[in-house]
């Protein structure tokens, strides 16, 4: 995938299809689209309503990867707290190293540019969450447990979304995958 996950029904912004413009303008650039092809997704992407039509017409276009391009971040914690979250660049790979400490990782605004995004958790007296867009599907099964817990609080996936995979270890600690909360009037803007 390659712009963020949104829900499918959510209307796409200006910011939105500048975002999907460049990628296929990018895939242009390096070869992979004609000039046919560039002008008939680029009419595409800005005549689209929903971002799930901007993530359609550029489903296809995964990047090419760079030697600049991290496929891997390593996130550590001890005695902190860590978030990620606002429009940030998920690599296929996201390990969190975490001890007496809590790790947040928001895909909601995230930019994945994979189908499959994994995430490797070792956790010791911590715990990490992991907020998801509807349609992502996720597979938890690969946690070893030691006096922790594990939960997967989404609801059915899409057959175009991303697929998460959460594996490691957590040693009295607890992994948790959930959707954002739906905004309540009294909580604060600042709130998922």
């Amino acid at each position: 995938m390659s712009l963020e996950q949104p829900p499918p029904g959510h209307r796409a912004s200006d910011n939105d299809r500048e975002r999907a413009a460049a990628v296929v303008q990018e895939a242009h650039s390096d070869g992979r689209l004609d000039f046919q092809e560039l002008d008939e997704r680029l009419t595409q992407i800005y005549s689209a309503k929903t971002q799930l039509e901007l993530r359609n017409a550029t489903a296809d276009l995964v990047p090419v990867r760079s030697g600049s391009d991290r496929a891997e971040v390593v996130i550590k914690a001890t005695h902190s707290a860590q978030k990620r979250q606002g429009a940030w660049q998920v690599p296929e790979r996201v390990r969190t190293e975490a001890v007496h400490a809590s790790v947040q990782l928001d895909f909601t605004e995230a930019v994945v540019r994979w189908p499959e995004v994994s995430v490797q958790a070792e956790l010791v007296h911590s715990s990490i969450v992991m907020i998801v867009p509807p349609g992502w599907s996720v597979t938890i099964d690969d946690v070893e447990l030691h006096g922790g817990s594990v939960k997967n609080k989404t609801t059915a996936s899409s057959p175009t979304g991303v697929h998460l995979n959460v594996s490691g270890r957590a040693r009295y600690s607890s992994v948790t995958v959930r959707h954002p909360r739906k905004r309540r009037w009294w909580w604060p803007r600042y709130r998922k």
